[in-house]
């Protein structure tokens, strides 16, 4: 019976291919379908939230199974993708209005919910890699449902995601030769060994292109400023990460990682850490609001994975929660953003908007970690657990902290806080999906409790908020930031401060701004000398057979038919010096 679970996959499945192959209908029928699929998964997951669902079933050879489970923490992630593919599917009436492609992409999305669905709650490895796989259909047609023409990047991120999920799909092929199981209940190994540890590197490696660690960041900042932004919101913002942080949750409980100071985890932690930092500091140089947007999710991703990878069980359940705080504040902002290019604003007078400052303010207090808001309780958790890991890593979550509230604070001014500032007036659908996420970004803060104690079923960690020092500093730091923010502002007209003189010291304001150092630009020029270099020695190849070769076989059959010219003696003379040949070698 727990076999219907899977409905979860096959419902929203059917009505993507319902939605995308109806013909054209009168009125709103395809919208109103639309919404109602998406409300029914958001009410299909809740009702199956708080079950504890176990279902088995042998399938072929080699160990396969096909398998459902389904407990606290995986319905917890799958109410989360639920709940911003409704509100993304909300948005998309009023954003892609008068898109033709609106369709193709609306029907993606669901396609993509069924396989997210899939990918969480099946206990097989080899299923989840299925899904996970079949998630680049909808990822490439939703890309391609922009406006713009979206060809090229689409292959960009096609390539670089599944890069990653040939990691991903390497690491599972390992954990099957250690352990002989595909189920993940079933499997316990260690990083012991050297192939124990290259499986978890291949794990760690594919959740890092799905949290968009660096370098699988680089489709993130041009899908930022040309797809529709339900696809940042829902692909980018969401299910990616909500996926990256199950890959490492699995990947954590699989190979029992515990709190460690060793060379192997502590590289892949630097990694993440470099990736945190650089991206926090990109995102204070980005001239565009989406920019700053993208970069500081690539952060954020960074950040998520470093908390994580230091197994120390409160940091995970903070960077659970934090995805969570994350996903929230970043999703009210990319609906801002979608608005602001609905109304073509680019600034905003807040007295005049007071439900969009409103859902801006909640937004931006979520982000920079005010009390009350979930960011502060989750990067407390993080800081703590950080701390036991090493204090060099709570300081490296504190500085990302600090220039990531910068650039948004920096942003936040710019949008609001000019002469400029325009009255818009802005659909109903858009700030509803604005509004809601608003909301959850306090009631996450205020309520903490309530994901906390879900999270912490799985993961056991023995404090919900960390001590008094570490709620000193994270005060502390807000205070700094805050100040940074008023004094820049009120100098130089921006909200950067000192960190203006850092990017400036450090380049980074002109960093990667012909995009030569984009990983994929690297990979493709690379690739193109390579093709250059094969096909010149290809060629040369086949000057050698087709021409050397024949030209000199050809000459040689000349000059031994001009040297049989009939000539006795000639004839006798080779006679005499083969003869003379033979007897040198037969005197030595």
């Amino acid at each position: 019976m727990n076999m219907v679970l899977f409905l979860l996959v096959i419902i929203p499945l059917l009505c993507a291919i319902a939605l995308y192959f109806a013909p054209r209908s009168p009125g709103k029928f395809k919208e109103i379908f639309f919404i109602a699929a998406a409300l029914f998964n958001l009410a299909a997951v809740c009702f199956y939230f708080g079950q504890n669902v176990f279902y088995y079933n042998d399938w072929a050879a080699f160990n396969f199974s096909i398998s459902a489970v389904l407990y606290g923490f995986k319905g917890l992630l799958l109410v989360v993708a639920a709940f911003f593919a409704l509100l993304s599917a909300v948005f998309t009436l009023s954003n892609m209005k008068g898109n033709q492609k609106a369709p193709m992409f609306k029907a993606s999305l669901l396609l993509a919910v069924s396989f997210i669905n899939g990918a969480l709650i099946t206990d097989s490895l080899l299923l989840m890699l299925a899904f996970i796989e079949a998630l680049a259909i909808p990822f490439v047609l939703m890309i391609l449902s922009s406006k713009e023409n979206s060809k090229r990047l689409a292959v960009k991120s096609f390539v670089i995601t599944a890069i990653a999920d040939l990691f991903l799909m390497m690491g599972i092929a390992l954990v099957y030769a250690l352990s002989g199981s595909l189920n993940i209940s079933d499997i316990s190994l260690n990083l012991g060994s050297v192939s124990g540890k290259a499986a978890f590197l291949f794990f760690a490696i594919g959740a890092a292109g799905k949290l968009g660690v660096m370098p699988f960041h680089s489709w993130m900042s041009e899908a930022g400023e040309k797809t529709p932004v339900a696809f940042m919101v829902f692909m980018a913002t969401a299910a990616e990460k909500i996926l990256g942080v199950y890959l490492l949750y699995v990947a954590i409980k699989i190979f029992n990682v515990v709190p460690s100071c060793s060379v192997f985890t502590g590289s892949i932690m630097a990694v993440a850490a470099i990736s945190a930092v650089l991206s926090a500091l990109m995102a204070n140089s980005r001239n565009t609001f989406k920019g700053m947007l993208v970069y500081t999710s690539v952060s954020q991703g960074s950040f998520i994975m470093l908390a994580m990878l230091t197994a120390v069980p409160v940091a995970i359940a903070g960077a659970v929660l934090h995805l969570l705080a994350h996903t929230a504040y970043k999703s009210c902002m990319f609906f801002a953003a979608g608005i602001m290019d609905e109304t073509k604003s680019k600034t905003i007078a807040y007295a005049k908007n007071p439900y969009i400052f409103s859902g801006f303010i909640f937004a931006l207090a979520s982000f920079i970690g005010v009390p009350l808001f979930a960011a502060f309780y989750s990067k407390e958790m993080i800081y703590a657990g950080s701390l036991q890991a090493g204090a060099a890593w709570c300081v490296v979550m504190l500085v990302v902290t600090f220039f990531n509230s910068s650039a948004a604070l920096n942003w936040f001014a710019k949008i609001f806080f000019t002469k400029e500032g325009e009255t818009i007036a802005y659909p109903v659908a858009s700030m509803i999906a604005t509004i809601s996420t608003a909301a959850l970004c306090l009631l996450l803060g205020v309520f903490s409790g309530i994901p906390l104690k879900i999270i912490g079923l799985q993961i056991r960690f023995e404090q919900e908020h960390s001590g008094l020092l570490l709620v000193i500093v994270s005060s502390a730091l807000l205070v700094v930031v805050l100040v940074n923010f008023i004094t820049g502002f009120a100098k130089y007209g921006n909200g950067l401060g000192f960190v203006s003189g850092l990017l400036s010291v450090f380049g980074i304001n002109k960093f990667d701004a012909k995009k030569k150092l984009d990983p994929y630009n690297v990979g493709m020029r690379a690739y193109r000398l390579y093709s250059k270099g094969a096909f010149d020695f290809d060629r040369g190849l086949n000057w050698i057979y087709d021409s050397l070769f024949v030209n000199a076989a050809l000459k040689c059959s000349h000059a031994v038919k001009t040297f049989h010219n009939g000539s006795m003696s000639r004839y006798i003379m080779l006679a005499l010096a083969g003869i003379a040949v033979i007897v040198l070698f037969f005197i030595r």
